[in-house]
């Protein structure tokens, strides 16, 4: 049986995240910070939470400190696919809502089941309206439900 080739609906090109630059201040509140919880889980005789602490310290400036490369982008009648190595199948995606925040640009995909409940996909410099007008016809949209790790990325520019 031949496999049926997706129809794309949409496609383009954009940086798999946001960089954004860091000054000295950030540096040094995100070392007050990771001292802070190191401190705190000693005082408190933890040394699973120290452990945690210190990965997450580190995981944060390796990731931070990368550079984004370019994704392609695919909307397809069934799903959005990220570089043909991640699919989004509508079935598994409860709603989307699409954010614009000074040079922050994304989809925000609300999943319906699994580990990972929020996806963010980005907008690069597409317009918005004429995305939303495809995901539309496959998920509902509910703009202004981003998720608690989406904020704190944006408010940390992580």
């Amino acid at each position: 049986m031949a496999k049926q080739k997706k129809s794309s609906l949409y496609n383009y090109q954009a940086l798999e995240f946001d960089k954004y630059q860091k000054t000295p201040t950030w540096y040094v509140l995100f070392g007050i910070i990771g001292i802070l919880l190191l401190v705190y889980a000693i005082f408190t005789r933890s040394p699973m939470m120290f452990v945690v602490f210190v990965l997450t310290f580190i995981v944060t400036l390796l990731i931070s400190s990368k550079d984004p490369k370019y994704i392609t982008v695919e909307i397809t009648e069934t799903g959005i696919n990220l570089d043909s190595k991640r699919t989004f199948q509508y079935q598994d995606i409860e709603s989307f809502g699409i954010f614009i925040r000074q040079d922050v640009r994304f989809i925000s995909l609300h999943m319906a089941t699994g580990v990972i409940t929020n996806a963010r996909i980005p907008l690069g410099k597409e317009n918005p309206d004429d995305i939303a007008d495809i995901l539309e016809q496959f998920i509902p949209r509910e703009d202004g439900k981003e998720s608690f790790f989406d904020t704190i990325d944006h408010f940390l520019k992580i």
